[in-house]
């Protein structure tokens, strides 16, 4: 979960800017989610709860996809973000990128909105774009169309939502490394051992640079939440559907 921010400006249509912040972050994937890669996800997961909470807290979540089809990560990645990190208390925007060689870009989702629901990913906006110019700038006209359409859509989360989501950082924190722990658990099935208080405290400790007070609690409320088996499975075969992209 490792993120970068980028601070952009958008003026509206009555010539008012709005300041906006992205934070470009890095989802999980599958045959690499072991269990460093858990410590180190909770660790960069700690530095954006705390990025978040001095920004105010998330107003909108965007996904960026490649029309193609829905596979086991993006499913997976969906419900961390969504379900895990944010609770279901965000709306969530699709950027379908990839579509220069569709007659019509909105024409995509329309044909293809169904299987996304099937698989139980929707959203509150869409924007079906182009991110490439192409040769000799083939592509030219439709990624302006493009930039103007994920403006739009930005814009109008901004002026329609003045509110963020921000709940208590310790909360947040228990919710989010519990959940994880229990999708390192099923994809660990076979193995005896994931993850002992001791080891999560003193990752929490020397990493996360909580205190050894801090570092106990929260590796004792992370393990009792993850007993719980609470939250979304984690999706461990691709089970991945085609959808139609040129």
């Amino acid at each position: 979960m490792d993120a970068q921010s980028y601070d952009i400006i958008l003026p509206d249509s009555q010539g008012l800017s709005h300041h906006i912040r992205l934070f470009d972050t890095v989802g999980l994937n599958e045959p690499q989610f072991g269990r460093n890669q858990y410590l180190t996800a909770i660790e960069n997961a700690n530095t954006l709860i705390c990025q978040l909470q001095r920004t105010g807290g998330i107003r909108l979540l965007v996904f960026c996809i490649r029309g193609g089809r829905i596979t086991a990560v993006m499913q997976n990645n969906y419900h961390l973000f969504c379900d895990i990190l944010c609770q279901n208390q965000v709306p969530v925007a699709f950027v379908i990128t990839g579509l220069e060689n569709e007659p019509s870009m909105e024409g995509w989702w329309e044909t293809n909105v169904g299987q996304f629901e099937k698989y139980g990913l929707s959203c509150a906006s869409h924007a079906c774009i182009t991110a490439i110019r192409g040769l000799n700038d083939c592509y030219a006209r439709k990624y302006i169309d493009s930039q103007t359409t994920v403006r739009a859509m930005l814009l109008a989360h901004v002026t329609e939502n003045s509110t963020s989501w921000q709940p208590e950082r310790t909360g947040w924190f228990i919710h989010l490394a519990s959940r994880l722990l229990k999708w390192l658990s099923q994809i660990r099935s076979r193995s005896r051992h994931v993850l002992t208080e001791q080891e999560l405290t003193r990752h929490l400790q020397d990493k996360c640079r909580f205190s050894r007070t801090e570092a106990a609690y929260l590796a004792g409320k992370i393990l009792a939440r993850w007993q719980e088996n609470q939250g979304p499975d984690f999706v461990k075969s691709d089970d991945a559907s085609s959808i139609d992209s040129s």
